[in-house]
């Protein structure tokens, strides 16, 4: 069973990864067209601002997988999120969070636990994706509101939902549904707290990614560009993960985001640095995956190691004990 499901994983990862390369590789030509506008540093600066906001979101995960029990540690933690993740590029909506509930079984993160995280992760990112999008484009361009008062009514109702009663009620509805009423999955308040912190990091980050290139094209008012670009940016991916069918939320990102920068930048210029931002962040999602993979292999703790941190909570006593080894994916 163990061997059979490692097969699986090499297999599900070996065709994540050929279709993130493919996302690249179509769009090569128009990549390079794009690249004789903007300055190599620029790009740089960019790319390095995508790998630390993919930091931030493991954190943000891992925050509240330590909110239901002891998480893995954090080498192996990457590990499951970051391959987990390149699910994301199959076609349909659950492939991500099926990658993820497979690769914890061998760090003792039982499927329902899994499930239960990576749902409220992306809720998290979501309503605080959300909230940044409203609050820059309220400051930067209050008119665009009229355009996306969806984002203004829904928010709210997010931050309701996060609040550790509402959610933990919404939770064990869910298992109930799903028959996994046994298995009772609780997310701690602090941990949604920190979770949500972290996730305010990563949209900063993300945003800083996409301003550096907004910057380039449009040098005009550094400070509204900024705050543009960065509400700009956590609209489109609040779109993109919306739009569920879409890969990775290839193409209404791209359209959301060309629309919100019109205040600053040409529909042109607009759709450039969104090819960019795209290939961007395909490439830091593959160089996260990459080195995951190294710190599993060569530097972290064996799945079955039993250390972690004790400020993470006690340990979660629902979680399907491990087998021997790490298994591979």
């Amino acid at each position: 069973m163990r061997s059979r499901r490692a097969v699986v994983g090499a297999v599900f990862f070996a065709v994540a990864l050929a279709l993130l390369v493919w996302s690249v590789l179509r769009r090569r030509e128009e990549l390079a067209d794009a690249l004789t506008r903007l300055d190599a540093g620029t790009v740089v600066l960019s790319l390095v601002l995508a790998c630390a906001g993919l930091v931030a979101q493991m954190l943000s995960w891992r925050s509240l997988l330590a909110a239901t029990g002891a998480p893995p540690p954090l080498g192996a933690a990457a590990r499951i999120y970051y391959h987990g993740q390149l699910g994301k590029y199959v076609p349909g909506s659950v492939w991500a969070v099926v990658a993820q509930a497979e690769l914890g079984r061998a760090h003792r993160v039982s499927r329902a636990r899994s499930a239960v995280v990576a749902l409220a992760a992306l809720a998290v990112l979501l309503v605080v994706g959300g909230a940044v999008a409203v609050v820059g484009l309220a400051a930067a361009s209050p008119g665009s509101l009229s355009t996306y008062w969806w984002a203004v009514a829904v928010v709210p109702l997010g931050i309701v939902g996060l609040l550790p009663p509402v959610f933990n009620r919404l939770v064990a509805l869910a298992l109930r549904l799903l028959r996994r009423g046994e298995e009772p999955v609780r997310v701690a308040g602090p941990g949604l707290a920190r979770s949500a912190a972290w996730a305010l990091v990563m949209w900063l980050l993300f945003g800083a990614h996409a301003v550096v290139l907004v910057a380039d094209l449009a040098p005009g008012d550094p400070g509204r560009a900024a705050v543009l670009g960065t509400a700009a940016f956590a609209l489109a991916w609040v779109v993109g993960l919306l739009v569920v069918i879409a890969p990775a939320g290839a193409g209404p990102r791209e359209a959301a985001l060309v629309l919100a920068l019109a205040p600053v930048l040409s529909s042109a210029d607009a759709l450039l640095v969104a090819l960019v931002s795209r290939v961007l962040m395909v490439v830091a999602d593959a160089g996260a995956a990459g080195v995951a993979a190294l710190l599993a292999r060569h530097g972290g703790p064996p799945a079955h190691d039993p250390a972690r941190d004790p400020a993470d909570g006690p340990a979660d006593a629902s979680a399907t004990p491990p087998g021997p080894g790490t298994g591979s994916a």
